[in-house]
């Protein structure tokens, strides 16, 4: 099987525990959609030349989503770095609850995944370079494509 992301999320939920609900619902429902074993597979053939069974994880992500005070207390930034030795991009996102906190379901999850995609995109493409079989250029408009499903609910 060609797998080649992975990704998991921290999250301290939202103000309420109606918000927290939601948050966490689409957070799942981002983390469902990519880390889709089918989904990866089936362009998998399109972004490495390695046969499937020999894939190992080129992105190895994590969404942290946390408040601004807890994120200033912590000093805590976004941050990706290249494993040569894995031939893996790790890229570690953080994404502040109160910047969602007073939007609808619909649009926290266009707005969470718009943030996600935007910051992958950037991540991605300044160390396409570095990859030693993983055509990232080629992966951004299939991540693209992914989002917008996401973002319309499927």
């Amino acid at each position: 099987m060609g797998i080649f992301l992975k990704i998991t999320y921290d999250s301290q939920g939202g103000k309420t525990k109606e918000k927290a609900i939601i948050n966490q619902n689409i957070l799942d429902n981002i983390l469902n959609s990519l880390n889709d074993y089918a989904w990866q597979d089936s362009i998998s053939s399109k972004l490495t030349s390695l046969d499937p069974k020999y894939s190992h994880i080129a992105l190895g992500t994590i969404l942290r989503f946390f408040h601004l005070k807890n994120i200033e207390i912590g000093n805590l930034k976004s941050f990706a770095r290249y494993a040569k030795k894995d031939d893996k991009l790790i890229i570690d996102q953080i994404l502040i609850i109160d910047k969602y906190e007073d939007l609808s379901e619909d649009e926290t999850r266009k707005a969470l995944c718009d943030d996600v995609f935007l910051y992958f995109k950037e991540i991605i493409l300044k160390y396409k370079d570095h990859f030693q079989d993983f055509d990232a250029v080629s992966f951004i408009p299939l991540l693209e494509e992914r989002f917008k499903k996401i973002k319309e609910g499927n």
